[in-house]
């Protein structure tokens, strides 16, 4: 009953809390402005001097508004004046991203009716931003015609688009040609691209960006996220209360049940340590009193071939000494993982002791099981090992005769012992004697 209490209170208050956070949106509670003035920007006129030309500026900056008089003279090859704002002192910017819309509240005098006012986000990115070269910042650029009846005209960011000729420049690729405003550096408010001789004003009366603390997406999102987190709590909650009713009424009918099982485990987890090394995963020496007498016995009365492969690990003690027994561990396991990955499911792989390993091969002559071990020699010497070192492996091989387990086992050590002496890394095989 308490659960179910909570779990109507939690969606009263997620409904309740979704609401308001629509609501406050709708309102526009997460609307956030930018109004750019000279208390947090430089503002300086720049004309076409830089470039050869002859037009003179003059501008008048106060708190309430920034006057450009411009005389335009047809000297450059594109002549122009402009107001320019300079955000930062450094080549960082301002992160612009987060709004949508700019804001500008201007009147544009002219000689020629209707002449077009351009503007630029001048945005850096250093890589294909230079600090020593203003005009390598990108020019997100807008133009268009002040209107004389509206004192604020707002203009989504969407809108400004790159300049072709400065992304033919410098070289910039197809990733980078888009707008950027994550590092806006500068504001330029420019006469239009095609001006004539004559006297031009550019009087800023406001400029300002638009956005959202978070936006209407956004908002959403986190709302749907917060609902689909009280639904995995509350269907995990559900899951556990019924796991609890179903564990108490089966309480007493399962507990023999679980006895009996933790019995049968215990037993498994005994059989595992007596027949399985615990470091590799391999056979251990206890299989022989069992399941491989039973292999050898059924090879001689079927009248089968039963060859046995000797293998040892070359210098595996400098591999310890050098790389630390963590590493060899990782080797050993490595090396059993290696040699399962390649045998039979009838073939016995058992750790013999250190970094000796023997593989009882049933129905294998000794050909079989030399080619098989060569195999073996070979994917060891390739392997890619821990720490980058070279790791391989001397292999003896011998098949069963008329003789005892035993027997074969001191014949595959002792052609393992030439193959060591044979310089290692390589598979001798030798007949009974």
């Amino acid at each position: 009953m308490v659960t179910a209490r909570m779990h109507r209170l939690s969606i009263v208050f997620l409904v309740s809390i979704s609401v308001f956070a629509m609501t406050w949106h709708y309102l526009g509670g997460a609307d956030r402005q930018l109004v750019i003035t000279p208390e947090i920007a430089e503002y300086k006129a720049i004309d076409d001097k830089s470039q050869g030309g002859a037009s003179v500026t003059d501008i008048t900056i106060s708190p309430d508004q920034t006057i450009l008089t411009c005389q335009i003279v047809n000297q450059a090859k594109w002549p122009f004046c402009e107001i320019a704002i300079d955000l930062v002192s450094n080549n960082e910017g301002i992160d612009l991203s987060r709004f949508h819309s700019i804001g500008i509240d201007v009147d544009y005098l002219t000689p020629v009716k209707n002449e077009r006012l351009r503007v630029y986000l001048r945005n850096y990115d250093p890589s294909y931003s230079s600090p020593d070269d203003p005009v390598s910042h990108k020019f997100n650029a807008i133009e268009f015609t002040p209107t004389v009846e509206r004192d604020l005209q707002v203009i989504p960011l969407r809108s400004f688009q790159v300049l072709s000729w400065w992304i033919a420049d410098y070289s910039v690729p197809i990733e980078k040609s888009g707008p950027q405003f994550n590092h806006v550096t500068s504001i330029e408010i420019a006469t239009g691209s095609y001006v004539q001789e004559g006297k031009y004003t550019i009087q800023l009366n406001k400029l300002v960006f638009y956005g959202k603390w978070i936006s209407e997406s956004n908002l959403v999102k986190l709302l749907l996220l917060l609902w689909l987190v009280f639904a995995i709590i509350y269907l995990v909650s559900e899951q556990l209360q019924l796991r609890s009713v179903l564990s108490e009424i089966r309480e007493k009918s399962l507990r023999l049940r679980k006895a009996n099982r933790h019995l049968f485990k215990k037993a498994q987890a005994v059989e595992a340590l007596a027949y399985t090394d615990a470091l590799t995963g391999a056979k251990n020496r206890n299989v022989i009193e069992g399941y491989l007498s039973e292999l050898v016995d059924n090879a001689k009365v079927n009248i089968q071939p039963f060859s046995v492969i000797y293998v040892d690990i070359d210098h595996f003690k400098s591999i310890n000494d050098n790389f630390g027994h963590e590493t060899g561990d990782e080797v050993l396991r490595c090396f059993v993982a290696l040699i399962n990955q390649r045998i039979r499911k009838s073939d016995v792989l058992v750790r013999w002791g250190g970094e000796e390993f023997i593989l009882f091969c049933p129905a294998t002559t000794l050909e079989g099981a030399v080619g098989l071990a060569e195999l073996l020699r070979s994917i060891v010497e390739t392997y890619h090992w821990p720490s980058a070192m070279s790791v391989t492996a001397s292999f003896g091989v011998a098949q069963l005769e008329n003789e005892n387990i035993d027997e074969v086992i001191k014949r595959a050590d002792k052609v393992l012992y030439l193959a060591k002496q044979n310089g290692r890394n390589c598979v001798m095989s030798k007949a009974v004697e």
